[in-house]
């Protein structure tokens, strides 16, 4: 099997499975649910994941990986005069992912954390390495009070993509009045 070959079969089913656990939520759905959404064999899915604890766990951390990769470049141009630039990917991309994935996060927020300590770890580690980044950004920007502020705007991220998940509310606008008002965004 070529890697390209690999890799789509990969992505059909990291796409099916975020449908199906959206939609069945986590412990209620089964393997065989992922791999008949993906139009795959059953044990398609064992080649590419051990379990579906480790398949959660590795959609997660590609969603973080993603949000981390973007607020990295966010602080290159804010380093290298283009704040602008650097504030969007810091604060707009990452937001906009997060509503995109909600799925994943009604799991981790609502299910995963709950019952499973390597969920609560990685949410623990995630929390931490955001408010650590946000934090370095606002520094940059010589924003007052940056410590502070990064809780805010962590806190208030997480509970903007709840709502989202909640009751389906267009939460950007709200987030967008968020950062003027704290005086980050422009």
């Amino acid at each position: 099997m070529s890697q390209s070959v690999g890799q789509e079969t990969k992505d059909r089913l990291v796409e099916a499975g975020k449908k199906v656990i959206f939609k069945k939520g986590f412990h209620r759905a089964r393997v065989s649910d992922i791999t008949s959404e993906a139009g795959l064999a059953h044990g398609t899915f064992y080649i590419y994941f051990r379990s579906k604890e480790e398949f959660l766990l590795e959609l997660l951390i590609s969603v973080r990986e993603e949000i981390l990769s973007l607020i990295e470049e966010g602080k290159k141009l804010i380093s290298e005069g283009e704040p602008e630039r650097g504030k969007e990917l810091v604060f707009i991309k990452p937001f906009e992912l997060m509503v995109r994935e909600k799925e994943l996060a009604k799991i981790l927020f609502f299910e995963a954390i709950c019952t499973d300590r390597k969920f609560q770890e990685f949410y623990r580690e995630s929390k931490k390495v955001l408010l650590k980044e946000t934090e370095e950004v606002l520094t940059l920007l010589r924003v007052d009070k940056p410590g502070i502020k990064a809780h805010i705007l962590v806190g208030t991220a997480r509970h903007l993509v709840e709502l989202s998940i909640l009751t389906e509310e267009e939460v950007m606008e709200t987030w967008r009045k968020v950062l003027v008002e704290l005086g980050v965004y422009s």
